[in-house]
């Protein structure tokens, strides 16, 4: 077997293969022998067929296996001898066989790329410096008690925070349009339950007042059917509720499962728990931040095999989604995946190629510890891990984490890191870009 190397590519290679003539002659020979010793054939008996009428009869088939069979093992014979590890099979593109000529194919294969820069020196990275305060605890503390307040009517015009009671009907150029009318709904005014002009159009009526509400659906809006069209709503206001809120006492404590401690207790358990978001979120800021300076820094062709397979996993994600929702999936678009698939994959390469230069290991004691940590966000907590352990695939998900979580560590290790310091609200409510 003869093999020869092309570089068509950044990451492309034709591999020309070329097998002897004798080889595969006498393969397909020694085949039709052992078919003609079993061979049912018409006008003969079982076995005993003239060879020329066994050849023209199964001649072609057995051919086809011959040839398959020796692409197939030619192709990875051709990957060893030239050590080549592929992300991927391109194309396989055989000449014709013909028998007593040396047999050609082209096998064309993508290879890894090379990482230029599995590191960032040179590259500052921002780290937002957040602490949960006092005044973070309590905040949360007075949201919990406006979610628990208790409603008591009112005759007086409506302001924020108040619970309407309405009936609502939309037009779209003087027609009711579909979704656009409900009779007895429930929301909080200023609470963002509604949009934004409906919110401030409602505040000052009082029950039994009607009012138009006109504006412009968002260019945006979720519901493409009416995104950026004019629309009046005319609006009946049925019942206006003012929030009464309990005391932030022991009572107020024991009434949301505080059963000990009180309204202390719940301080504490809130201080944990904002803590314990404001980890994720920065691990989750971090990793974002590292990862996108990494892919800035490598310009790197992702293997097609790689981000096809991706690409499959995000539509079989999104089907399996909107068939539990009973909606159609025959307008899924592959392509709208394809640039999410591509950074995706290469950030895959580029982790692998820092995991290995770096020599990044993950132990069992960092598996176990982040798996404990986990477990705090559970009631159960210790049946978590349990759960965990009993299965090697979870396992390996939480091992995939510790390593990325090795790897973000590793590279802020390179970089300079600049310190900023961030109110607990804005880091963990950003605001969204215009």
């Amino acid at each position: 077997m003869q093999v020869s190397v092309e570089e068509s590519g950044a990451i492309e290679r034709k591999l020309s293969i070329s097998v002897p003539s004798e080889k595969i002659d006498s393969e397909i020979a020694k085949r039709l022998l052992d078919v003609a010793k079993n061979a049912r054939v018409p006008g003969f008996r079982p076995g005993k067929a003239p060879q020329n009428v066994i050849k023209k009869r199964y001649a072609p088939q057995v051919t086809n296996e011959v040839i398959n069979e020796t692409i197939n093992a030619s192709y990875r014979d051709a990957l060893g001898q030239e050590k080549i590890i592929p992300a991927g099979l391109v194309s396989i593109d055989p000449t014709p066989y013909e028998s007593g000529k040396e047999f050609q194919f082209v096998a064309t294969v993508e290879v890894f790329p090379k990482i230029p820069s599995p590191t960032l020196e040179g590259k500052t990275i921002e780290k937002p410096m957040v602490a949960v305060t006092d005044e973070d605890i309590m905040q949360t503390l007075e949201d919990i008690r406006k979610r628990n307040a208790n409603f008591v009517t009112k005759n007086e015009k409506s302001e924020k925070e108040d619970r309407l009671t309405i009936d609502f009907e939309g037009k779209i150029d003087g027609e009711v349009f579909e979704n656009g009318s409900a009779d007895d709904f429930v929301f909080i005014l200023g609470a963002g339950q509604m949009l934004a002009q409906l919110d401030a159009g409602l505040v000052g009526l009082k029950a039994g007042e009607t009012k138009t509400i006109a504006f412009t659906f968002p260019e945006n809006y979720g519901d493409t059917e009416v995104a950026g069209k004019d629309v009046e709503f005319t609006v009946t206001v049925k019942v206006v509720e003012k929030p009464e809120l309990s005391a932030l006492d022991d009572d107020f404590a024991k009434s949301l499962g505080i059963k000990d401690g009180g309204i202390e207790k719940m301080k504490q358990e809130i201080g944990i728990s904002l803590r314990r978001g404001l980890d994720s979120r920065m691990r989750a800021v971090m990793r974002d931040k590292v990862m996108n300076e990494l892919y800035a820094a490598n310009d790197i062709e992702s293997p097609k095999a790689l981000v096809e397979e991706e690409i499959e996993r995000s539509v079989k994600a999104v089907t399996e989604q909107l068939i539990a929702q009973g909606l159609p999936t025959d307008k899924i678009d592959r392509n709208h995946y394809a640039e999410q698939a591509k950074k995706r994959v290469a950030l895959g390469l580029i982790a692998r190629e820092v995991i290995e230069k770096s020599k990044i290991e993950v132990d069992a004691q960092a598996i176990r510890a982040r798996i404990v940590e986990m477990s705090a966000n559970y009631e159960s907590g210790e049946e978590y891990v349990k759960w965990h352990y009993a299965d090697p695939e979870r396992l390996k998900t939480i091992e995939a984490v510790v390593l990325e979580d090795q790897v973000i560590a590793r590279m802020l290790e390179t970089a300079t890191v600049k310190e900023q310091k961030i109110p607990f609200k804005t880091f963990m409510n950003p605001q969204p870009i215009d």
